[in-house]
């Protein structure tokens, strides 16, 4: 509204103004409205079209990789004795392995003292060593406490793997030294240098050790004594023991990886001494990943249903009683139609060689409604026959998978069709705001032109009505005017 109007001549210039300026926008402004929904409503179809594209391009590509086929499982029939796992270099087959003594690392306790961790000892060298590595440890009068001589073996020993503790015992405090390195002949051994420079509480030498076989067992070592305090070997150094198929193994790890090609063991206890003697073994089986291909195919078999699903609704026609059908937004869409059709296509082409030529050959085939359906006892009984023509069928350039993913690319890339034909939608809506605006200042300009027509013509009829009334006026006062309503 411009002001107060139709003083003049009493119209309601109000209401005509918008009445026709409304005339005006009404059909342009249904024209955009119609225009952005659909436009709106195209982007979003196309969105959820590249969406599921993308989805069964995902599937598609993780068929198309010689890794899937290529990946081994590996199993142990005890878990708990004996892990497993296998490299794509890892050839099928099945082993018996029995585990016999697994590796051990070295830990000794050495003499006892009184004193607890204050207790000292003269100064001089102690030299740990755990097979053929060996480090120095100094003692001086800044460390020459047990709980400094800790101290100082952990920071020389932390290279080597070597670690020392303070354990209180029935004899006193001694130091308890740990060794990280595994097999046999990497027992601690110490020996130690005195200086004389600084005095201690003990004698350093009482911390040399040298592990001693117990008289009544060849095959140990002597352990520490919480009586006397007397140093000795609280658990040995000892390699693995295993045989595989009867061959005996002696490894310093609990980690093999050198004796079945692409094969590594995790040893993680010893079998029982009476199952050993029975002869009781586990069974390792090497064997190529069919799980992982069937939920591969799975995959691609869902993926390819949700396409189907995802374009049914997107151009489908719905009727509606007494009124036009509703019709999905890409009803009739050249692109929808191109990509179904070249993907059936190729899924029906006849390829390979060998048992495994058709997507019916794994068990896969369509339904009346388009969709797939697989079988999963004919596909385990061709990745069980035929695993490798599996794989020369569905990969490569030329395979399957290699086609169906070479007809979807040229639709979803980032130049591809559908991401132009997004841009155009999404450049015609932006073409709509424009218009809009123009629009807008269009009914603007119309409404002020009609409002100064109309105001001009209220002020000319205000005019001619009080120039009216003036001559009405006039001829009242004339001598021997009469008027009508006079009696």
């Amino acid at each position: 509204m411009v002001g107060i109007t139709g003083v003049g001549s009493g119209i309601d210039i109000d209401s005509i103004v918008k009445v026709l300026v409304n005339s005006e926008r009404a059909p342009k402004t249904a024209q955009l409205d119609r225009l952005e929904k659909t436009t709106v409503a195209r982007i979003s179809a196309l969105g959820t079209f590249t969406g599921a594209l993308n989805t069964f391009k995902t599937a598609v590509d993780s068929l198309n990789k010689a890794s899937l086929f290529e990946a081994r499982t590996a199993s142990s029939s005890n878990t708990s004795v004996l892990r497993v796992t296998a490299a794509t270099t890892a050839p099928a087959g099945n082993y018996s392995v029995q585990v016999q003594q697994l590796a051990s690392s070295s830990k000794v306790g050495l003499q006892s003292v009184s004193g607890s961790g204050a207790a000292t000892f003269n100064s001089g060298v102690m030299s740990i060593s755990v097979g053929s590595t060996s480090f120095d440890v100094e003692i001086t009068e800044g460390n020459n406490t047990l709980a400094g001589m800790r101290d100082a073996i952990n920071e020389a020993g932390r290279s080597s793997g070597v670690s020392a503790s303070i354990i209180t015992d029935d004899s006193g405090s001694r130091l308890v030294l740990t060794s990280t390195k595994t097999g046999a002949g990497n027992d601690i051994q110490v020996s130690v240098t005195e200086d004389g420079v600084t005095s201690g509480s003990n004698a350093l030498t009482s911390q040399a050790f040298t592990p001693a076989v117990d008289p009544d067992n060849a095959n140990a070592f002597l352990p520490p004594s919480s009586t006397t305090g007397a140093a000795g070997v609280i658990s040995k150094a000892q390699s693995a023991k295993l045989t595989i198929d009867g061959l005996q193994l002696v490894r310093n790890t609990n980690k093999i990886d050198d004796a079945l090609e692409g094969v590594t063991l995790d040893l993680v206890a010893a079998q029982s001494s009476a199952d050993r003697l029975e002869g009781k073994t586990i069974n390792l089986t090497v064997g190529v990943d069919k799980a992982g291909v069937k939920s591969n195919l799975q995959k691609f078999v869902s993926a390819y249903n949700a396409l189907i699903t995802s374009t049914s609704q997107l151009t489908a026609v719905v009727p509606v009683d007494g009124s036009n059908p509703v019709t999905g937004p890409l009803l009739g869409d050249s692109s929808v139609r191109n990509v179904l059709s070249a993907l059936r296509n190729e899924m029906v082409k006849m390829s390979g060689e060998g048992g495994v030529r058709a997507l019916a050959d794994l068990g896969i085939t369509t339904e009346k409604d388009g969709k797939l359906t697989l079988n999963d006892s004919a596909l385990t009984a061709t990745l069980d026959n035929n695993f490798d023509q599996v794989a020369g069928y569905l990969t490569g350039d030329d395979g399957l998978m290699g086609r169906l993913a070479k007809a979807v690319s040229g639709y979803v890339s980032t130049d591809g069709v559908l991401k132009q034909r997004t841009d155009a939608l999404n450049g015609t809506k932006k073409n709509i705001d424009e218009q809009r605006k123009a629009l807008d200042l269009r009914v603007e300009k119309i409404q002020t032109r009609l409002y100064a027509q109309y105001n001009a013509m209220d002020s000319l009829v205000g005019q001619l009505k009080r120039t009216s009334e003036s001559l009405s006026g006039m001829l009242a006062n004339l001598p021997g005017f009469v008027r009508k309503d006079s009696k």
